[in-house]
């Protein structure tokens, strides 16, 4: 599959691509991601160096009880990245849900909105339409900060995050945005068992016809399945980023998108080589 991002493309036929996340938040979880605006050009060109083909660039976090950003500052803090980053000859990606932030991202060149709400407030559609961008739509129930708040019993995990992700492809190539993404949301609201259903369910979801990514780096489901409780401040998170995405990858994913690139990247190699093969040969 062609991944079109504005005037670019990556080719994710029978490979996955990484992601790298570039935090230009003082309120990460992950503390070695971040990175203040100054500092931010230098880390994307050490993503890319180390394997990333898309930088995913975002300020404000979605951890609950994560700091408030206003819009301003928020934008303040993305909008010169991305400049930066696209005057590089980099990928990027804009990981926003506020839509004055998406427009400024976009003015500064972003090939890629990453919306965690699902690009569900009509004022995100309308950048992404003007601007003929591509949207990666992610499922949650509830909102950023706020998603444990709500209501987490699903009677078929699947089902509803693939009817939720296909309607709003769906909704964004009519109304003439760019090719939709699929993100099923790992991490946001789930359970283990929910997080375990949904990469059992990847080959069904990119079986759809959408570019799928995913996004569960360094993320406290994985320090659940290793016994440590739901936290990001264990060790072996590396690792167990590691395997998922590695399974990810063998699902079929095009993209994931990740904090430890060149280790991800490597693990990588080995399954996107297994997939070519596989590809030649059939």
């Amino acid at each position: 599959m062609l991944l079109h991002l504005r005037d670019r493309t990556v080719d994710a036929t029978h490979r996955t691509a990484v992601m790298g996340i570039l935090n230009v938040s003082d309120d990460s979880p992950i503390a070695f991601s971040r990175v203040s605006t100054s500092e931010a050009l230098d880390r994307a060109r050490a993503l890319a160096a180390a394997g990333a083909e898309i930088i995913d660039i975002g300020a404000h976090s979605t951890r609950t009880g994560g700091r408030d950003l206003t819009p301003d500052e928020e934008t303040a803090r993305v909008a010169p990245v991305v400049e930066a980053c696209v005057r590089e000859g980099l990928l990027t990606s804009v990981d926003t849900w506020t839509p004055s932030v998406a427009r400024a991202a976009a003015e500064s060149g972003v090939h890629l909105l990453n919306d965690v709400t699902g690009v569900t407030d009509p004022a995100m559609l309308a950048v992404a339409v003007e601007y003929r961008l591509p949207a990666c739509v992610m499922h949650m129930r509830g909102r950023p900060k706020h998603h444990r708040e709500v209501d987490q019993a699903y009677e078929e995990i699947n089902a509803e995050v693939t009817v939720f992700l296909v309607d709003r492809a769906r909704a964004l190539e009519a109304a003439g945005a760019g090719t939709p993404w699929l993100d099923p949301g790992f991490g946001f609201g789930k359970s283990v068992a929910d997080n375990l259903a949904m990469l059992d369910g990847l080959p069904a979801l990119v079986g759809h016809g959408y570019p799928v990514l995913v996004s569960a780096s360094r993320k406290g489901f994985l320090a659940e399945l290793m016994g440590l409780g739901d936290r990001q401040d264990v060790e072996g998170l590396l690792e167990a980023t590691l395997g998922f995405n590695v399974l990810a990858a063998a699902a079929g994913v095009h993209v994931v998108r990740v904090h430890d690139v060149a280790e991800v990247a490597r693990a990588l190699s080995v399954v996107n080589a297994l997939r070519r093969q596989r590809a030649e040969h059939a």
